[in-house]
């Protein structure tokens, strides 16, 4: 596995999107054949991209080093991206179950299909960003911007849950993990 986490890290991120599209594609095509999965396959890819992106994450959890002091304590870099993917899975089984139950609406016209690519292409750039944004900026913009693409109106829903989401994942990662996520390369004077 360490093999592969390290292969993962030389190839360039267009390599690994593009590699990641095709699968969507093959999983496209092999959704549309099976008569139980074509009425809702546009809601299978999305949980099938989530699982996609959440492998990659776990593959390069091998190639984290661990310190002596943080094997030891329990804790190590490694220890909340694996949770977070098995929290993942956990998710995923339950969003195929409700997905393939007979009474589930199929999948709505194009503008779904559109929304879904736009979410992605937003993650990616999300990701992109981070050298320069930082996390915490990139990821409460792509929180907001989705909040709104769904449809929120609600201001104190769209102010509160990108803050909470940076002070959680600030103190999971800085405070209990020791792990700095980037600032970017606009505000690494300020930190």
């Amino acid at each position: 596995m360490t093999a592969l986490s390290t292969w993962l890290n030389s190839l360039h991120y267009g390599y690994i999107v593009g590699g990641i599209a095709v699968l969507m594609v093959g999983f496209y095509f092999l959704f549309n054949a099976i008569p139980r999965t074509k009425p809702v396959k546009a809601q299978l890819l999305c949980v099938v991209g989530m699982d996609l992106i959440t492998l990659l994450f776990y593959i390069l959890t091998f190639s984290l080093r661990v310190s002596k002091m943080a094997a030891q304590s329990g804790a190590t870099p490694r220890t909340m991206p694996r949770l977070w993917a098995f929290l993942m899975v956990l998710a995923s089984v339950g969003a195929y179950v409700a997905i393939l139950k007979k009474d589930n609406r199929p999948d709505r016209g194009f503008d779904r299909w559109v929304f879904a690519l736009m979410v992605g292409l937003g993650s990616i750039v999300s990701v992109l960003c981070f050298q320069w944004l930082g996390y915490y900026l990139s990821s409460a913009i792509f929180i907001v911007a989705v909040m709104i693409a769904m449809g929120e109106k609600n201001k104190l829903q769209l102010i509160l849950t990108p803050v909470i989401w940076c002070v959680f994942t600030y103190f999971v990662f800085n405070k209990f993990l020791y792990i700095t996520l980037p600032v970017g390369s606009l505000f690494k004077g300020m930190f």
